[in-house]
C-alpha cells in the first residue's frame, strides 16, 4: 500500500513540474525580446520612442532584421496609436537581405522604403530604422541598400544618407 501511495505522489509531482514548465514556457514566449522605435508628434517636433515587441527570430541575423522591419511597418498597437505613436516606414517595405560583418549590419530594403515624401517622414523612417536595427549589442553600425544599391540620397528633398551610420556617434535619440 505504501508503494502505491509513493508512486501516486511521485506521479503528481511530475505532473506539477510539467505544468510549471508549460506555464513558464508560455510566459517567456510572450515577453518582449526587442525594442522598436516609433515616432511621436509633439506638436512642434517629432521624436523617437522605444516600445517593446516580441520578435523571436530563430534563424540568425536576416530573420531578426525581417522581424524588426516588419514591426516598424506594422507600427503602433491601437493603444499606442491612441497615445500618439506612429510609424514613418511605408507599408510594403520588405527586407531583401541582411548581413552582419565586423559589427556593421548591411540591410537591403525594397523600393517601398523610399516611397512617399516630406522631410519629416523621410528623416523619421531613417531614424526608426537606424535605432531599431542597432539595438542588439552585436550591431555597431548600419548600412542601407535599396534593391541592392547603396542608399545615398533619400527623397526629393535630397536627404544625404551616411554610407555607414554608427550608433556610438548618435547616443541621444533625435528630434526633428
Amino acid at each position: 500500500m505504501r508503494t502505491v501511495v509513493l508512486r501516486v505522489v511521485a506521479l503528481a509531482l511530475l505532473l506539477l513540474l510539467a505544468l510549471v514548465g508549460v506555464i513558464t514556457a508560455r510566459t517567456l514566449s510572450r515577453m518582449p525580446d526587442t525594442l522598436v522605435y516609433l515616432t511621436r508628434d509633439t506638436g512642434r517636433t517629432f521624436r523617437l520612442e522605444a516600445v517593446p515587441r516580441v520578435a523571436r527570430p530563430r534563424d540568425g541575423i536576416e530573420e531578426r532584421v525581417r522581424a524588426q522591419v516588419a514591426a516598424l511597418v506594422e507600427g503602433p498597437t491601437p493603444a499606442e496609436a491612441e497615445e500618439g505613436l506612429g510609424t514613418a516606414v511605408p507599408a510594403g517595405t520588405r527586407v531583401l537581405g541582411a548581413r552582419l560583418e565586423d559589427g556593421v549590419l548591411t540591410v537591403d530594403l525594397s523600393r517601398e522604403f523610399t516611397s512617399g515624401g516630406g522631410t519629416a517622414s523621410m528623416l523619421g523612417r531613417l531614424y526608426q530604422l537606424y535605432y531599431t536595427l542597432s539595438q542588439p549589442k552585436d550591431v555597431e553600425a548600419v548600412s542601407v541598400l535599396v534593391e541592392g544599391e547603396p542608399l545615398r540620397v533619400l527623397g526629393g528633398e535630397g536627404i544625404i544618407v551616411d554610407p555607414v551610420w554608427v550608433r556610438a556617434e548618435h547616443p541621444q535619440e533625435p528630434a526633428w
